[in-house]
């Protein structure tokens, strides 16, 4: 992948470098097989956002330094890097890889190995004791940045289907990126987080159960 694929997503708005040149760390993760792979379209997972501490030697809190401001070496310190890369490994992709395993009949070690991988909300949310959702956090700001964000991806990638790992996160997309008049030939849709045994087994079906009709009837 080049390194100015998204650069030009969101060049001259809120984030007027470019939202991917501001934060390269958080451009989507994916292999080879994403593009190449003929045995599935193409799919991008989107999870909520990253989250860091309130040690964390940042600006994360504050989404007008965050967006806008000039202190680059406090949006993500070198310590931090690794707790936002898309490319770090989540113990709940593991329930997704069974998921695919089951599904293509294959050996999938790891959800990169088939799909792109992305968070949503492009700051991180605070870690409140066992609380890391972004819902407490979220701005006007942070919708618009996102919504313009995973836009200009799904423009420039094209994929077949976009998975949120997010319900809140899905519905904050939709309801912005309708509000703007935004239309894709892909189909977006979400399920439960995997992380969560109950959420992801839930009788109601929107974890497990939907994540392999979504796969076998618009991936496969």
């Amino acid at each position: 992948m080049e390194p100015n694929r998204y650069s030009n997503i969101g060049k001259g708005g809120i984030v007027k470098e470019g939202i991917f040149n501001r934060f390269p760390d958080l451009i989507p993760a994916f292999s080879d097989n994403y593009w190449s792979n003929a045995r599935h379209k193409k799919l991008i997972i989107v999870g909520e956002s990253n989250y860091f501490d309130d040690n964390a030697d940042s600006v994360f809190k504050n989404p007008e330094k965050w967006y806008k401001g000039d202190d680059l070496q406090h949006l993500i310190p070198e310590t931090k890097k690794t707790d936002v890369n898309n490319w770090k490994a989540y113990r709940s992709f593991d329930r997704l890889c069974k998921t695919i395993n089951n599904v293509l009949d294959s050996n999938c070690e790891h959800v990169y190995d088939e799909a792109a991988f992305y968070n949503y909300f492009l700051r991180p949310a605070t870690v409140r004791g066992k609380n890391r959702s972004f819902k407490k956090d979220c701005t006007q700001m942070d919708r618009e940045v996102a919504e313009i964000a995973l836009c200009g991806i799904i423009d420039i990638d094209k994929p077949d289907i976009v998975i949120f790992v997010s319900k809140y996160a899905y519905m904050e997309f939709m309801k912005y990126s309708s509000a703007n008049g935004y239309n894709s030939n892909t189909l977006i849709d979400y399920v439960n987080h995997p992380a969560h045994p109950a959420s992801w087994h839930h009788k109601n079906g929107n974890g497990i159960h939907k994540f392999e009709k979504l796969l076998k009837e618009h991936w496969i």
